[in-house]
């Protein structure tokens, strides 16, 4: 089991406390906000306060690279703990958010997308081969061997994970950690708060993309599970993590491909005391 720092006192984040400091809210929660049993085997818990690190490193990160609130970036990522904690970044720098569809037999590469997807400013990967003529920066996503680079230890990078970089790529992991853990830029969202951020971004996904996301989904009493095998960051999911976040509630990804889940991931999630779904 890996558990990244300790939670911090305070109230569930979220409108129900009355703040509009929606991001401090979710840093000050005394839940975890990731829980994450997909990660290579072990159990990966993420704090509030160590999530919020993640989110305030990658939005300085934004800023450094000259991505600020009218910058668009393209999400093609796996669904695992740190692209959650880069979804929260790109919430926190107030970035347009466009999640990319799944890849076709053909490549699925810049002559699939559309729209905003065309336009992107920045491109977010775990697959950097897929977009290396897209005239977009790009930023490459590969998992971290040690989620505690939130607060300063060395994850994996793409390259150690075996990928092949464009030359023009950026290792995200690797440039991230040398940002400071506290971001000074505008908040975004005001009191409406995280899920109305959420509600902005868009999705280039085919129409029953979304049917096959319910199927991941369980909305649980005091979190979500996400059966993360196989899966992407999409916006259904997206929204659903900025839902619960906002509640002050965790999110649960379990190594399963569809809900309902196994007997070994339902003792899991009451491990979790998450209870029942709603």
């Amino acid at each position: 089991m890996v558990t990244l720092g300790t939670n911090l006192p305070g109230g569930s984040a979220g409108r129900s406390t009355g703040r509009t400091d929606w991001f401090a809210a979710l840093a000050a929660s005394p839940r975890p906000a990731v829980v994450d049993y997909a990660a290579g085997g072990q159990r990966v818990e993420l704090s509030g306060r160590v999530l919020a690190n993640w989110g305030a490193k990658t939005a300085n990160l934004l800023e450094a690279e000259g991505h600020g609130p009218d910058a668009t970036v393209l999400v093609d990522l796996p669904l695992d703990w740190m692209s959650l904690a880069a979804l929260l970044g790109l919430a926190r720098a107030g970035v347009a958010v466009v999640f990319a569809g799944p890849a076709t037999e053909t490549g699925g590469g810049t002559e699939s997308l559309g729209g905003a997807g065309q336009h992107a400013d920045l491109i977010l990967t775990g697959t950097p081969g897929r977009w290396a003529d897209h005239p977009a920066d790009l930023w490459t996503v590969a998992p971290g061997s040690d989620p505690g680079s939130g607060s300063g230890s060395d994850p994996g990078s793409a390259e150690g994970a075996g990928t092949s970089l464009p030359a023009h790529a950026v290792d995200f992991v690797t440039e991230v950690r040398m940002q400071a853990d506290q971001c000074h830029l505008p908040l975004p969202g005001g009191p409406e708060g995280l899920p109305a951020l959420a509600e902005a971004w868009e999705d280039l996904t085919a129409r029953e993309g979304a049917a096959t996301t319910a199927s991941r989904l369980s909305v649980r009493e005091r979190g979500l599970v996400a059966a993360a095998a196989g899966a992407r960051l999409d916006l259904a999911v997206a929204r659903a993590t900025a839902r619960t976040w906002d509640l002050g509630q965790p999110v649960m990804l379990v190594p399963e491909s569809t809900a309902p889940f196994s007997a070994a991931t339902d003792r899991q999630v009451a491990a979790e005391s998450l209870g029942a779904s709603v």
